[in-house]
């Protein structure tokens, strides 16, 4: 079985925020090329508690789009 998504509540701070609340996130596989251009430390992060090349997460506060999130979920399924 290979993994393609967590779903984790985790401490802002984690993140990098000045904050303990907490906040729910997903953590997507990802390819490594597209990585880079995707990350913007504001709503997408380098993989929290997975392989930062291979792993991207999102914090699951609204800012993303349904439709969006459902996209990189199943991009996520099929690079398994």
């Amino acid at each position: 079985m290979k993994w393609y998504a967590v779903l984790m509540t985790i401490p802002k701070s984690k993140l990098g925020f000045d904050s303990d609340e907490s906040i729910e996130i997903i953590d997507l596989h990802i390819s490594p090329d597209e990585l880079d251009a995707l990350v913007d430390e504001e709503r997408y992060f380098r993989g929290y508690h997975m392989n930062k090349r291979h792993w991207y997460t999102i914090v699951l506060d609204g800012s993303i789009p349904t439709e969006e999130l459902y996209a990189r979920i199943i991009r996520s399924h099929d690079l398994k």
